[in-house]
C-alpha cells in the first residue's frame, strides 16, 4: 500500500514536471518569437536610377541675314514643326510694333468670348447651375498657376473665366448683352491695326523640322553618330559646362532638327544590365514631365560599377527642344510583394527561404524573389505550399531557434552549389574523352 503511494506521487510529480517544461518552453519560445520576428506584410516599392543627362540630336543653326537693328519675335513656339520656307521669326523696328501685335491678339480673344456669351445659341440653352461650376473650376485652375507661376497660358484662361462668366450674366438676366463693350474694344484694336507697319525682315525656314530658339554651342559638337565616342570626361564637362560662352552670335536666331526623335546619354553606377532593349518611363524631375524612352544599351566603363547608359525616344515638345543638360529619374517598374528581411533568409535544399513561427514550432518556407532592395527582398504572393504567407511570423535571425533542425545554411548551400560545379565540370571532361 505505502509503495503504491509513493508510485502515485511520483507519477504526479513527473507530469507536473513535464507539463511545467512544455508551458515554461512554450512561454520561453512566444516571448522570444515577439523580439525577433516580424509578421510577412505587403510592400509595394519602385526602382529607380537618378542621373544627369546631356539630350543629343542632328541640329543646324538658324541665321539671319539681316544685320541691321531692330527687335526680333518668334511666329512658332519652341518645339514646333516647321516646313521649308516658312516663316520662323521677323525682326520689327521697335518694341511698339511687338506689343501693339500682342495687344491685338488679346483684344480679339476677348471680342470673340464677348460675342460668343451674349449669342442666343449660347445662352438659351444654357443651365446657370452648370455654367456656375465650370466658372469655380476654372477660377482654382487660374489661381493655381498664379501660385505655382505657370503664366504661359495665363491670358487664355483668363479670357475663358470671362466668357463662362458673362455667359452666367446674360443667361441668368443680369445684363442683356455685351455690345457697349465689344464696341469699345473694337475701336481699340482698329486704332492699334492703324499703327503696324511692316516687319523689316522676315527670318525662314532653309529646311523641314523642328525648330528651337535656344542655343547652347553644342550644336555642331554633338550628333547622333558621334554618341558612341563620347567619354565620361566629355559627358562629365557638358554637365559642368551646358551652355558655351559664345553659344550665342549676332545672327543666329535658334536652331532646326529634322527628327523629332532625340537620344540621351548619360553616366550611371549600377551593376544591372537587364533592362537593355526595354522601355521605360524617364521623368526631367525639375518640371516634373514624363516620356516614354528606351534603354538602346549600358557600356561599362572599367571603373568600378561606372557605365554609359545610352537612351532613346520619340516624343517632342517645348521642354524637349530647349533642353541639352536635363536631371532625370528612370522608373524601372514597381513591384509588389512580401517584404523579408535579408537577415532572415536562409537556404534549405539550395533554395531560398526563411523559418516562421507556426503553432509554437518552427517551419521552413520557401520564398519566390521577385524584387531585390539593399536590406530586404519581396517574395510573390502565392497560396503554393510550403511558401511563404501573407502575416506569417518570420525569424529575423534564427540561428539559434532553428539549429538541430534539418535544412542547410547559407554557406552548406554555397558548398552544395561548388560541389554541383565540380561534378559538372567532371562530367564535361568525361564528355570530352
Amino acid at each position: 500500500m505505502r509503495f503504491r503511494r509513493l508510485r502515485d506521487i511520483l507519477i504526479y510529480l513527473i507530469i507536473i514536471v513535464c507539463i511545467s517544461a512544455i508551458v515554461i518552453s512554450q512561454i520561453y519560445l512566444t516571448m522570444s518569437a515577439d523580439s525577433d520576428t516580424e509578421d510577412a506584410t505587403l510592400f509595394t516599392t519602385s526602382k529607380t536610377l537618378n542621373f544627369t543627362g546631356v539630350i543629343v540630336r542632328d541640329e543646324s543653326l538658324v541665321y539671319t541675314s539681316y544685320l541691321g537693328g531692330g527687335v526680333l519675335t518668334y511666329d512658332i513656339d519652341d518645339g514646333s514643326r516647321v516646313s521649308n520656307g516658312s516663316s520662323i521669326a521677323k525682326i520689327y523696328n521697335s518694341y511698339t510694333q511687338i506689343y501693339n501685335r500682342h495687344e491685338i491678339e488679346k483684344l480679339e480673344e476677348e471680342i470673340e468670348a464677348l460675342e460668343k456669351a451674349q449669342d442666343n445659341g449660347t445662352t438659351d440653352y444654357v443651365q446657370p447651375e452648370f455654367i456656375s461650376t465650370q466658372i469655380s473650376e476654372q477660377y482654382k485652375e487660374l489661381i493655381a498657376d498664379i501660385r505655382t507661376q505657370d503664366l504661359e497660358d495665363l491670358n487664355s484662361e483668363r479670357v475663358e473665366l470671362l466668357k463662362l462668366m458673362c455667359i452666367l450674366n446674360v443667361s441668368s438676366n443680369v445684363e442683356s448683352d455685351y455690345t457697349d463693350r465689344i464696341s469699345v474694344l473694337t475701336e481699340r484694336l482698329n486704332t492699334l491695326e492703324v499703327s503696324l507697319v511692316n516687319a523689316v525682315a522676315t527670318v525662314s525656314a532653309s529646311s523641314s523640322g523642328y525648330f528651337t530658339s535656344v542655343v547652347d554651342g553644342y550644336e555642331s559638337d554633338l550628333t547622333t553618330d558621334g554618341i558612341s565616342d563620347l567619354t565620361v570626361d566629355d559627358i562629365n564637362a557638358i554637365v559642368a559646362s551646358p551652355q558655351k560662352d559664345t553659344a550665342m552670335s549676332s545672327n543666329v536666331i535658334g536652331k532646326l532638327f529634322s527628327d523629332y526623335k532625340w537620344q540621351m546619354v548619360g553616366v550611371i553606377y549600377t551593376d544591372d544590365r537587364y533592362f537593355v532593349n526595354e522601355s521605360f518611363d524617364l521623368t526631367f524631375t525639375s518640371v516634373g514631365k514624363t516620356y516614354n524612352v528606351t534603354v538602346e544599351s549600358i557600356t561599362a566603363t572599367g571603373n568600378g560599377n561606372e557605365a554609359i547608359i545610352v537612351l532613346s525616344c520619340d516624343q517632342m515638345d517645348e521642354t524637349v527642344a530647349a533642353s541639352r543638360v536635363v536631371d532625370v529619374e528612370i522608373q524601372f517598374g514597381t513591384y509588389t510583394g512580401i517584404k523579408v528581411s535579408r537577415s532572415a533568409i536562409r537556404f534549405q535544399n539550395g533554395q531560398k527561404g526563411v523559418y516562421v513561427v507556426s503553432g509554437g514550432q518552427t517551419e521552413f518556407r520557401y520564398i519566390d524573389v521577385i524584387y531585390e532592395g539593399d536590406d530586404y527582398v519581396l517574395s510573390a504572393v502565392t497560396t503554393e505550399d510550403g511558401y511563404l504567407s501573407l502575416y506569417d511570423s518570420v525569424l529575423l535571425d534564427p540561428v539559434s531557434t532553428t539549429e538541430g533542425q534539418s535544412g542547410t545554411t547559407d554557406e552548406e548551400s554555397e558548398s552544395e552549389d561548388s560541389e554541383a560545379e565540380e561534378e559538372d565540370t567532371v562530367e564535361e571532361d568525361d564528355n570530352s574523352e
